[in-house]
């Protein structure tokens, strides 16, 4: 059986990402914000970290809208530089219009200059971006390692949930040492735990 590389999967799944019309990344995001909100571990948490989404990701605007209307606080990365090490820092947010600028890659983050950074510790939630997935909860992302590493610091109890479009899921990703699997997957047709 050939499996295919990281490298590989990841273009491939690009590719079809890239294809969607927004119609239909705008219609399969809502159905995805809705399953998330009527998930219990959602329901129950209180700081629920997402992300800006670029380049046909699923929309998190209407996730982080919903986020607000219940009353939850929401946290957003942004993407720090120590000793020529990147990571992620993390903001609390109340305002995507006025508090986010272009960062990294271009993708929008908190600009910093209305609050300080939080520890992750905190986070209940963290809604996790990615390329691709597969059915064991595995994730390939851009490859700076980022979310891993910022995964291992949450606390235990934090859910790990990462959002995609039905056909970001693969049969099989190669795993690594280093790579943090996550807790759940919600896509516009199910959710994987």
């Amino acid at each position: 059986m050939f499996l295919e590389s990281k490298k590989e999967i990841r273009k491939r799944a690009l590719e079809l990402r890239k294809a969607l019309l927004k119609e239909e990344v705008i219609e399969k995001s809502k159905i995805i914000t809705n399953k998330i909100i009527t998930l219990e571990e959602f329901l129950e948490s209180k700081n629920i970290m997402a992300y800006m989404d670029f380049s046909n990701e699923v929309s998190t605007k209407f996730l982080i809208e919903k986020c607000f209307e219940m009353g939850k606080k929401v946290f957003l990365p942004k993407v720090a530089y120590k000793s020529k090490r990147r990571y992620l820092e993390v903001y609390e947010v109340t305002d995507i219009k006025n508090q986010l600028s272009k960062g990294t890659y271009g993708i929008l983050e908190p600009n910093g200059n209305f609050t300080g950074k939080v520890d992750e510790k905190i986070i209940d939630m963290v809604v996790v971006p990615g390329v691709a997935f597969d059915e064991k909860r595995n994730r390939i992302g851009f490859g700076a390692g980022y979310y891993d590493s910022f995964l291992k610091n949450t606390k235990k109890e934090c859910h790990k949930v990462g959002i995609a479009f039905e056909i970001q899921i693969c049969p099989y990703i190669p795993a690594e040492e280093h790579d943090v699997p996550l807790d759940m997957i919600v896509t516009e047709k199910r959710v994987i735990k």
